[in-house]
């Protein structure tokens, strides 16, 4: 077995039981940290000075996951894929709300509120996207985020910076979202819909209809509609890396 595989098995053991404070100063450890169960318990997140998280806090779990998360892009071990992926697999599927399988990440992927994010099976995020999830984000299965994309699901009161209103995004099965584009809260992509390159999505996309500029519009349909893996092939790496064979 290498090194990478048993680094992974480590991970699995300590993911067993619940990631308290100690638990995950065992897990930090493993990453090349020292930082104490004391220590750990006094972090405070930007999510936790959020007015949401008066009535949606995280468990304490959820934070530690958080934090490991975080810490993950920070070491070595972050750049070698074959650990990192399986890894943020592990922990999406103790931190979000739901995760499928299949699910792949890239480095830089950052996100507030874990636990108002859902995942379908082989959803893809690449490197650097930022998911906004304090009204809820779900991504259905086969969801394709490519560099740099980012997610709201909340919106400020013009007058009070306090006041905020949360509206859910909706990302279908298939859809593809290019690099450097911006969903709106309360969007709906449907399935199979394409949001072209640094677009700003501010209404709802029709099924497999791709939709261009700022604000996003309709241009034209998606060449070939189909819900068989087999057709679109909408994997993030060679082979299917990573992800369910369907």
């Amino acid at each position: 077995m290498d090194y990478t595989q048993s680094k992974l098995q480590t991970m699995q053991r300590l993911f067993e039981g619940t990631v308290d404070y100690a638990r995950a100063s065992l897990v930090l450890a493993e990453l090349g940290y020292a930082v104490s169960a004391e220590e750990l318990a006094s972090y405070r997140l930007w999510t936790d000075y959020m007015p949401l998280y008066d009535v949606n806090p995280y468990t304490e779990e959820q934070h530690n996951l958080h934090v490991i998360w975080e810490l993950l892009d920070k070491v070595p071990l972050g750049l070698n894929c074959a650990f990192a992926i399986p890894f943020r697999q592990m922990i999406a599927k103790r931190l979000f709300k739901r995760c499928g399988e299949g699910f792949v990440c890239a480095d830089g992927c950052r996100f507030n509120f874990g636990n108002q994010i859902e995942l379908g099976d082989n959803v893809s995020w690449n490197m650097g996207c930022y998911i906004d999830a304090k009204g809820g984000v779900v991504m259905d299965d086969y969801c394709m985020l490519t560099e740099y994309v980012k997610i709201f699901s909340h919106n400020h009161s013009e007058v009070d910076h306090m006041v905020r209103t949360y509206a859910p995004v909706h990302i279908g099965a298939y859809a593809k979202l290019f690099t450097n584009c911006t969903v709106l809260p309360g969007v709906t992509v449907g399935t199979g819909a394409m949001v072209a390159t640094s677009a700003v999505v501010t209404k709802d996309v029709p099924a497999y209809t791709l939709v261009t500029g700022i604000p996003a519009k309709p241009q034209r349909e998606r060449q070939v509609q189909s819900l068989d893996s087999a057709v679109y092939n909408q994997y993030m790496l060679k082979d299917r890396l990573f992800q369910v064979k369907k």
